[in-house]
């Protein structure tokens, strides 16, 4: 049986991003209708420096937007946009999200013999190519609670990346994911940094059907791992 949990947007916000308020189902909306035409959304390093928030860059089918740091609660990073659409983020990687028309409603790692059992963890700068995970998420709607995702990890290389005008190098790992009796395959891509494992750069599959990019425009470090 899965375990209960409270959702994102209620621990966020005590109920004012619960999925029956008129507030989300206007950001889900909202969302929608971009659809066909996403806003353009230039992000400039002045006006990030300027707002005393850690900040991250959102861009995805529905559009484009910024994404400010709203809580931290032990490990978790709570990201909310101005329109209420929430990702929780540990160590770099979406755990749960609230706010779209789908959501991925959580995140468990699963050791298994000779795998890592959560190897964001410990860093993905850590890793070798060929190293192997298990995890079950759990989406919604539909109450598909439990979906295995088998993954295995790939090295590619250092790229050279610019985040608002400063160029880093940045060490690329790829996800392959594949979904035990869904279908569901997809690749997952980190650009990290080499020292410490931090994401700077991410492109993520939540479930089928959407895939997100996420850029550090001012971060949130933790200590080096």
């Amino acid at each position: 049986m899965v375990p209960y949990r409270v959702p994102v947007a209620a621990l966020f916000a005590a109920g004012a991003l619960s999925a029956c308020s008129p507030l989300m189902r206007g950001a889900v909306d909202t969302f929608r209708a971009s659809v066909a035409s996403p806003p353009e959304l230039n992000v400039k390093r002045d006006d990030v420096m300027a707002r005393p928030r850690y900040q991250l860059r959102l861009d995805s089918p529905f559009g484009a937007a910024v994404m400010v740091l709203g809580r931290v609660t032990g490990s978790e990073e709570y990201w909310v946009t101005s329109s209420r659409q929430v990702f929780v983020i540990e160590h770099g990687l979406i755990r749960r999200s609230a706010g779209f028309p789908e959501n991925l409603e959580g995140t468990r790692f699963i050791a298994e013999s000779g795998q890592s059992p959560d190897p964001f963890v410990a860093g993905l700068h850590r890793i070798g190519t060929d190293t192997y995970s298990t995890r079950e998420v759990d989406w919604m709607p539909g109450y598909r609670y439990g979906v295995r995702i088998r993954s295995r990890f790939q090295r590619v290389g250092i790229e050279e990346h610019e985040i608002l005008g400063e160029r880093r190098s940045l060490l690329h790992i790829d996800e392959h994911l594949r979904g035990e009796g869904t279908g569901f395959e997809a690749t997952n891509r980190y650009w990290v940094d080499p020292q410490d494992g931090f994401v700077f750069i991410s492109e993520q599959s939540l479930f089928p059907g959407l895939s997100v990019r996420l850029t550090q425009l001012r971060p949130r470090r933790e200590a080096s791992r």
